[in-house]
């Protein structure tokens, strides 16, 4: 998660001063959150949802509960938006909801009311739309509609009437216009039409006319113009196309043409133009092509040529131009590439490389570009990777990481960025994640959490958000996306107050969904409060609004959010600001208790403490970081959050000056994994005076991993640092923003190689009040959902100026949602008596 630290809004009464410019772009796409959230259907039940498709923006899918069996189903990704759409089949009765397809707006699926057996039916996502389009054959048998396919428009199936045996049918959508297209095997002969594929608006399918054998065949939609394209395997003997798929307009398919085996062909429909594209393994056994994917025009399969085994091939469509990519198990054996799949023109896939087993690799169509992502069960052990799919540019897929058992995970093509997403199933058992499918970029899938057997889970889009908070000067906070643009602001304290405001990021309750944590500068109380970052309403939580000294005390307060005792919440960790002691306390998110709390330095020192939070040690527990206030060296310290005795943790980065030692402005600190080692390393910037110098420190072994000026080396209002993976390559990035004196100049800087990753102005670019930084990733919706930042104990860390009094508060934020902000106020008096003794004097 994000820890935080902001820079200046650029917000005056109530309104936005200015414009932001925006200098660079981050991405053109969203992220998704990394905690997966469970829709409960019917806990009584196992609901085994399954066959899911987008349709108008929903998920569609199969689902038992106890009331009505298996029937229609549909969600939006939240309980309130997840119900039954009809119950086809009356009482629990299953209608075997199958084969969707969503022609124009119409959902069309076969199903079993009970009545009249399997047979066609249509759905506009209501229940009273829902329909039986036709009993094709009459009664209480079955039609069995099969392969369901849209061709510009018009639906093309299998089905069997009881009298002219399964041949091809087409629908608009009445009864009067669901029609036999032709009798391809005349009489009551079934010509069993499969592989149905449209290709330009041409329809090619495998048919048998009791005289050919199974062949290729397209259609047009009349009984004339669906004619056999080429007997390949010439006379009865049946050449059995199959795998039928579309490459820029060309139909690549398998076949037997008697001769040379199950091989490559291809056809732009005609008879002539219907050809062996490459005999790849010489005699007749064939190389069986399989798993084939089109990749940015061209075709990728896995394929035996008898050489090498069963490996990833490639094709443009010329005998020259089919090739093998890799013999990625050397030798006679195979790697077996399997689950072929494109992800914004990327091929994953699965496949064995000998020492690591089963595992997930990828490919840009070269040899050398073909390679091993990560080995996800370590050793000869293999993860099985299965379900691949692309959602929004991010694979997904199951996996086997050996003591988590079959789980979720993610890849973004690097290995460390090749995570597991969450262990629904802990220990060693297995969720099994199934039917992963891209529904409007959210993830939906089932998985067994061992309570009720296969559940609706669901994965949200969300995108990289800033948080910034004003300095003193102002009292406002904005969130933006990466861009820089204002996604809403608020004033979480009164908006008379101007002494600046320290925010963070975390997941107080557990839930996914990230929460802003603000704490108010000098001039006003100690108060935090909390803020749902998806809204910007005061959060509905149990910690959400607390004094972390005495209300007497106003010399400000730093913020940062992290686990400190495991207990999966996040916790909020404050320090006092200059005229306060270095004192550091730690409030459970869980129930605002204090865990712990200590003198991060001599109490006797009046400079105040900046914290952040990050692992430091790789141990799943986050570690406190504190730097030195003004009047201090750049004294840099990390402390054990749970049982801290005010005793640095011994390590070769626990305790160290980041600048000079004769440097006394203070400095802010950050924590984040910037060299992917699964340790947070320590981030500082320099304070007022010092120049906008940052430093990145290796927590394994102190070591300088970056050092640059964020903005010009002579402006002298110092820098605030924080961290987050923004680009989700598995290398936290490094926030920035100016101190007092520099306009509100946001950057974001990769952990990688320092390129920029955001670079705008958040606020009017001609305020200098300073900022503050947080940064996370949310779904910024009127609809409830995941916003989750996928690195749960890597905050970023908070600076500071000085706040007002802090008794009312007035939120505008530019969302509608956002109008019925929640108002909740502690006295004084309570917060005395809950605080007293605790002050800084």
């Amino acid at each position: 998660m994000w820890s935080n630290m902001f820079f200046h809004n650029g917000k005056k009464n109530n309104q936005l001063a200015g414009t932001r410019l925006q200098l660079e772009k981050l991405e053109d796409r969203q992220l998704l959150a990394s905690e997966p959230i469970l829709i409960e259907i019917d806990p009584g039940v196992p609901p085994n949802p399954f066959l899911f498709i987008e349709f108008n923006g929903s998920a569609f899918f199969r689902a038992t509960d106890a009331a009505t069996g298996q029937e229609l189903w549909m969600s939006d990704g939240t309980s309130s938006g997840t119900q039954l759409v009809k119950d086809i089949n009356p009482g629990t009765g299953d209608s075997y909801f199958y084969n969707p397809v969503n022609v124009n707006g119409t959902l069309f699926f076969r199903a079993n009311d009970g009545v009249n057996g399997n047979e066609l039916w249509m759905s506009d996502g209501t229940s009273s739309g829902t329909q039986l389009v036709k009993d094709i054959d009459p009664g209480a048998d079955s039609s069995e509609p099969a392969f369901l396919t849209n061709v510009n428009g018009t639906l093309f199936f299998r089905a069997g009437d009881g009298n002219l045996g399964f041949e091809l049918w087409m629908s608009d959508g009445t009864s009067a216009g669901t029609q036999l297209v032709k009798d391809i095997n005349d009489g009551i002969g079934n010509s069993l039409p499969t592989y149905l594929t449209n290709i330009d608006g041409t329809l090619f399918f495998r048919a048998n006319d009791g005289t050919n054998g199974s062949e290729l065949w397209r259609s047009d939609g009349t009984s004339a113009g669906t004619q056999l394209v080429k007997d390949i395997n010439p006379g009865a003997s049946a050449s059995s196309p199959s795998n039928l798929i579309n490459v820029n307009g060309t139909l690549f398919f398998r076949a037997d043409d008697g001769v040379d085996g199950v091989e490559l062909w291809m056809s732009d429909g005609t008879s002539a133009g219907t050809q062996l594209v490459k005999n790849i393994k010489a005699g007749p056994d064939g190389s069986y092509p399989q798993t084939m994917i089109n990749v940015n025009g061209i075709l990728f399969f896995a394929a035996n040529d008898g050489v090498y085994g069963t490996e990833l091939w490639k094709s443009d469509g010329t005998s020259s131009g089919t090739q093998l990519v890799k013999d990625i198990f050397p030798g006679v054996t195979s790697s077996e590439a399997n689950f072929l799949t494109n992800v914004n023109g990327t091929l994953f896939f699965r496949a064995s490389g000998g020492p690591y087993g089963y595992e997930l690799w990828m490919s840009d169509g070269t040899n050398a570009g073909t390679q091993f992502v990560k080995d996800i069960n370590p050793g000869g052990d293999s993860s099985l990777p299965f379900g691949l799919t692309n959602v929004n540019g991010t694979l997904f897929f199951r996996a086997n990481g050996g003591s988590t058992g079959h789980e979720l995970w993610r890849s973004n093509g690097t290995s460390a960025g090749t995570q597991l997403v969450k262990d629904l199933n802990p220990e060693e058992a297995d969720s099994s994640p199934s039917s992963l499918s891209n529904i409007n970029n959210t993830l939906f899938f089932n998985a067994d959490r061992g309570v009720n057997g296969r559940e609706l889970w669901v994965v949200f889009p969300t995108e990289p958000l800033f948080v910034t908070g004003s300095d003193e000067g102002d009292g406002s906070v904005l969130v933006l996306d990466a861009t820089g643009a204002e996604q809403y602001d608020f004033f979480p304290y009164s908006q008379a107050f101007t002494g600046g405001v320290r925010v963070a990021t975390g997941d107080l309750n557990g839930d996914g969904k990230l929460e802003i944590v603000t704490a108010a500068g000098p001039g006003g109380g100690p108060r935090v409060r909390v803020f749902d970052l998806q809204t910007g309403s005061l959060f509905d939580g149990g910690v959400n609004d607390f004094y972390a000294y005495a209300p007497t005390i106003t010399v400000g307060v730093f913020v940062a959010v992290g686990d400190v005792n495991s207990d999966g919440y996040d916790d909020i960790i404050t320090g006092a600001d200059e005229g306060g002691g270095p004192h550091v306390r730690v409030f459970s998110g869980l129930d605002g208790s204090v865990i712990t709390e200590f003198y991060a330095y001599d109490p006797e020192f009046k400079g105040g403490v900046r914290v952040a939070v990050g692992d430091v040690f790789d141990n799943g527990t986050a570690d406190i970081i504190t730097g030195a206030g003004p009047g201090g060296g750049p004294h840099v310290r990390v402390f054990d959050g749970s049982f801290s005795t005010g005793v640095p943790l011994p390590g070769a980065a626990t305790d160290f000056f980041a600048y000079d030692p004769s440097f006394t402005e203070g400095i802010f600190v950050a924590a984040g994994d910037v060299d992917g080692d699964g340790r947070a390393d320590i981030i500082t910037g320099a304070g007022p005076g010092g120049g906008p110098h940052v430093k990145v420190f290796s927590s394994a072994d102190g070591s300088l991993l970056h050092n640059f000026f964020a903005y010009d080396p002579s402006f002298t209002g110092g820098v605030r640092v924080a961290s987050v993976d923004l680009n989700e390559d598995g290398i936290f990035d490094i926030l920035t923003v100016p101190g007092p004196g520099g306009g509100p100049h946001t950057r974001a800087f990769s952990g990688v190689d320092l390129s920029d990753l955001a670079n705008f102005y958040a606020g009017d670019s001609q305020i200098e009040f300073g900022l503050f930084v947080a940064g996370g990733f949310g779904e910024l919706s009127d609809i409830p959902s995941m916003n989750s930042a996928p690195f749960p104990s890597f905050p970023v860390s908070q600076d500071s100026d000085s706040p007002k009094d802090v008794n009312l508060e007035t939120l505008t934020a530019k969302k509608s949602w956002a109008d019925n902000t929640e108002e909740f106020y502690q006295s004084a008096e309570e917060i005395d008596k809950l605080f007293s003794g605790l002050g800084i004097d």
